[in-house]
């Protein structure tokens, strides 16, 4: 399953302090493969010396159901202090049809 979290900058102060306790509590679920990735995303790629400007989060979740990953994101800390919007969420069943892994990737 594949979700994507639009969000609008306003959020930006929230995001940053609820980040550790966000990462602390995905770390669990990557480390299980229950979440094969998840990040920001952004209208253009920022440069090193950039402050991003964050529009969203994707994440590709390995579950057999769209219910699973709902539960799993009203769960994130990202949820419970309101960086994510919960009316604009959205979920997909996804299948890969290329994919290449990255040397170093983590």
């Amino acid at each position: 399953m594949a979700s994507h979290s639009p969000r609008p900058q306003r959020r930006a102060s929230k995001r940053l302090e609820a980040r550790p306790q966000h990462l602390a509590g995905v770390k669990p679920l990557a480390e299980a493969g229950a979440i094969l990735f998840g990040g920001a995303f952004f209208d253009d790629l920022p440069s090193d010396e950039e402050t991003p400007q964050v529009e969203g989060t994707v994440l590709l979740a390995y579950t057999e159901s769209k219910e699973t990953v709902l539960e799993q994101l009203r769960q994130d800390e990202y949820f419970r202090s309101g960086v994510w919007d919960w009316d604009r969420v959205q979920i997909y069943g996804f299948k890969t049809a290329l994919r290449k892994g990255l040397e170093g990737g983590t």
